[in-house]
């Protein structure tokens, strides 16, 4: 069982690593779901300890609701991705720091989301890119640490931990942004270019 959720982690972590952006526009309601599995795991780990099975029963049901409420949250998707993105980044720094509880976590997650919408308003695909590639590089190293504790490894230090987190963050940022314009429908693509210039009227 211990195995197959270590497996689940990075499989859920790879797919918000390498296509958030795409999966956002493509798939709301499992991106919402990959989102909400993240956000789940890391506050479960945070209050249950690391290494249960509670982390992955709570990301499984927020990941449930966030998935079913995705109709009720599009007139607000851009604010709450931004919200959610920014409770994910706090909570996957966090996931670093063994030494903070549960509830200092929660409160630490519900007060940098506010940011993240701000941040989110204005640089909205970008957002997405950098915390989805972030929140998916987490639970990649989350899944890598458990599958390796199966086989008797002892965890990595923290900084290793890090590391290992922001190479892969770059890695799937990179991808995403090679893929952005392919990846953003038509519509919001000429939105965002600048109007071209006019031409000169021929005589």
């Amino acid at each position: 069982m211990a195995l197959s959720f270590a497996l689940l982690l990075i499989a859920t972590g790879l797919a918000l690593l390498m296509f958030g952006l795409f999966l956002f526009y493509a798939w709301l309601p499992f991106f919402y779901g990959l989102f909400g599995f993240d956000i789940g795991f890391l506050l479960g780990n945070r209050l249950f300890g690391y290494g249960g099975s509670a982390p992955v029963v709570i990301g499984l049901i927020l990941a449930v609701v966030l998935a079913a409420a995705t109709y009720f949250l599009e007139p607000y998707r851009r604010i709450v991705i931004g919200y959610l993105g920014g409770s994910l980044v706090a909570l996957s720094l966090l996931g670093l720091d063994r030494t903070s509880g549960g509830i200092v976590a929660a409160v630490i997650a519900v007060c940098a989301g506010v940011p993240g919408a701000m941040l989110a308003a204005k640089y909205f695909d970008h957002f997405v890119i950098a915390t989805s590639a972030y929140g998916g590089a987490a639970l990649c190293v989350f899944g890598g640490q458990w599958l390796l504790s199966q086989f008797g490894a002892s965890a990595a230090a923290s900084g290793t931990q890090l590391l290992a987190t922001l190479a892969l963050t770059a890695i799937g940022a990179r991808f995403q942004l090679r893929h952005m314009h392919s990846w953003t429908p038509a519509p919001l693509l000429r939105h965002a270019e600048p109007a071209a210039e006019p031409r000169e009227r021929t005589r």
